[in-house]
């Protein structure tokens, strides 16, 4: 049987993967926001803003797999 004191410390590692996830994703906002005024402004787009979007791509699909799709409501 799982006491109180496990409990407690399971919620608080949930906690931290939260707000891990959390920093992960307004770095990713953050990220994708310069990546957007970047293109905004640029005359022709080059291999490095085709990489850096490649990179994002690949981080946004690490944190999406970390967080669960909310089942269909109907």
């Amino acid at each position: 049987m799982t006491t109180k004191t496990q409990l407690a410390a399971d919620l608080a590692g949930v906690a931290e993967q939260v707000t891990k996830i959390g920093a992960e994703t307004r770095t990713l906002l953050s990220k994708i926001d310069a990546l957007a005024t970047q293109l905004a402004t640029a005359d022709q787009i080059g291999d490095e803003a085709e990489a850096a979007l490649a990179a994002l791509k690949d981080q946004a699909r690490v944190v999406d797999e970390l967080v669960p799709d909310e089942p269909a409501q109907g």
